[in-house]
């Protein structure tokens, strides 16, 4: 089998679906689908993404035999069908007009008739799912799941610890950028675990000007006025003293890492030892700790508390 650029403007492009992370292959007008073998009668190509109203779908021509037309959808889960029977060593299937691209699942030669069985969508873990006498170490370590999907509802549970946002992200390892899971803007996300926990320490990304509340216990983070703040961690809450807490963010905010820490509470972001690690510090920052607000400037720390602070 053969995949080429055929008289199209588009070489054919290898992709991933980013509902399931499975391989599929986007054909465009005028590329190409050569299949020989010894003796070929019949051939069913299962699609994607064929909705004609939104330019998606193109129809297949072949240059021998005859194909039945699977149709379009008007759902990219509904998968539609083509099927090509004849008598031939080789056939070249063509994408041709009125349509742009379509997406191939899965190519089966000369095999039963394919059977497409609506997936039911697994049912979210809850707390219920959690193991009761699960030991923890210290600290727990969060990472993101075997799976990729974008702005929908999500919840996974990773070392005994439960995550669940009500709407949000998770995104693969890509060159530098690391694997992540975030909460979308004006979402929750809630961590809960079988026995008390002090605190959480979060390592990722908060959008500038970003602001986040906690359920439980006390919250300081790192804002950079000035660019998008990055470092280990961005975000720490402190005295939970709780099973779960959840996290209203105003911006998204990128989860790499999440920290827990059942015996004692995680140092708070931004103390005085912890001044010059900050990125950008020397030029102009400010942060949350305990009440008062920080203030870094040129290298050197100033503290201002009160009811009112001009």
């Amino acid at each position: 089998m053969v995949i080429a650029r055929g008289s199209g403007s588009n070489d054919p492009l290898l992709t991933t679906d980013y509902e399931t992370h499975k391989p599929e292959m986007r054909l465009y007008l005028g590329n190409t689908i050569t299949i020989s073998g010894e003796n070929l009668t019949n051939i069913q190509m299962v699609f994607a993404r064929t909705t004609a109203s939104k330019g998606d779908y193109s129809a297949l021509s072949a240059s021998v035999g005859a194909i039945e037309d699977g149709g379009t959808s008007t759902d990219k889960t509904d998968l539609k069908i083509d099927t090509w029977t004849g008598s031939a060593t080789q056939v070249v299937f063509t994408l041709v007009a009125p349509g742009k691209q379509r997406q191939i699942k899965r190519i089966l030669i000369d095999g039963e008739p394919i059977v497409l069985v609506p997936e039911e969508e697994a049912p979210l873990p809850t707390e219920d799912d959690l193991d009761v006498n699960y030991e923890y170490q210290e600290p727990t370590i969060v990472h993101t799941p075997d799976t990729q999907f974008f702005h929908k509802e999500y919840a996974f549970i990773d070392n005994n610890i439960l995550v669940h946002c009500d709407s949000g992200s998770i995104n693969y390892e890509q060159g530098d950028k690391p694997a992540s899971f975030s909460c979308m803007q004006n979402r929750t996300i809630t961590f809960t675990a079988t026995q008390n926990f002090k605190g959480i320490a979060v390592k990722g990304t908060l959008k500038k000007n970003h602001e986040t509340s906690t359920s439980r216990g006390d919250i300081s983070f790192y804002v950079d006025e000035f660019e998008e703040p990055t470092g280990d961690p961005v975000l720490v809450v402190r005295n939970i003293d709780a099973k779960s807490v959840t996290l209203t963010c105003t911006k998204n905010i990128s989860f790499e890492q999440v920290r827990f820490y059942f015996r004692e509470n995680p140092d708070p972001v931004g103390t005085e030892q912890g001044l010059n690690d900050i990125p950008n510090a020397p030029k102009a920052a400010k942060m949350l700790l305990d009440g008062q607000l920080y203030i870094i400037k040129n290298g050197r720390t100033f503290t201002a508390s009160g009811a009112e602070v001009k």
